[in-house]
């Protein structure tokens, strides 16, 4: 399968799950589809399929309180402490890989080469500074494994994942509407489907029996 492959460098970066009630927001550590779809939408104005994952060894997990202020009455509500990743180390980066089918994404090869955006929650407190370090295109052989990614199931074959899944652990994604306004939330895969896929999009390969 050939895809192409933006490897990102990151500051820090929230990519919060949905929670409600309490006062603890857990961070996850994949780049669901709805994530980066949405921010190339945002900064690039274009709509394509795209999912990604951080490198391991790249990150590490931590915490951030902060307080939602309500504009209407002028008060600080509840803190809220989100979990959030960081570089590994000191003056690095979070590595990131993001792969986008070769035939939809390769007309914007030149424009993302060295671009920089914003990813994830909580921009405005500086979370998510995210620059495109490399695009490359590269083929992946299809295997059998375990699935590392969220990708929406309506996209899932345009990544080269055969459908349907051999096993899968299905979830919801938010898709927002062409104006950014509304959405809904969408099916899609989850990390730990039994599926078959592009190596780079797995976790582990297995020949477990179908």
């Amino acid at each position: 399968m050939r895809l192409l492959e933006l490897y990102l460098g990151i500051d820090s970066i929230i990519i919060g799950e949905r929670f409600k009630g309490g006062t603890f927001r857990p961070s996850q550590d994949t780049i669901p589809s709805s994530t980066i779809e949405g921010a190339l939408k945002h900064y690039f104005g274009v709509e394509v399929p795209a999912v990604g994952f951080f490198e391991e060894n790249s990150y590490e997990f931590d915490e951030f309180t902060y307080s939602v202020r309500d504009k209407f009455l002028n008060v600080s509500r509840m803190p809220i402490t989100t979990a959030y990743l960081r570089p590994k180390g000191k003056n690095g980066k979070i590595k990131a890989k993001v792969y986008i089918p070769y035939d939809i994404g390769v007309s914007l090869k030149n424009e993302l080469i060295g671009a920089e955006f914003q990813l994830g929650a909580l921009k405005s407190k500086g979370f998510g500074k995210t620059k495109i370090l490399n695009v490359g295109e590269i083929e992946s052989e299809v295997k059998q494994g375990i699935l590392k990614v969220k990708v929406f199931e309506e996209e899932a074959g345009k990544f080269g994942i055969r459908m349907p899944p051999i096993s899968p652990v299905y979830g919801y994604l938010f898709k927002p509407d062409k104006f950014s306004i509304e959405g809904v939330y969408k099916k899609a895969l989850f990390p730990g489907s039994l599926v078959k896929a592009p190596k780079v999009l797995l976790k582990e390969v297995t020949y477990y029996d179908e």
